[in-house]
């Protein structure tokens, strides 16, 4: 159904998006750590 569908969506789209965070958290973290502790 139409409604189950959305379901599957919804999850796969968190799952997702929870990937692609943790990606660009670590880049983000890797910058950060370079800019703070260039010398």
């Amino acid at each position: 159904s139409e409604r189950a569908n959305e379901r599957t969506n919804e999850r796969t789209n968190e799952r997702t998006n929870e990937r692609t965070n943790e990606r660009t958290n670590e880049r983000t973290n890797e910058r950060t750590n370079r800019t703070t502790f260039a010398r």
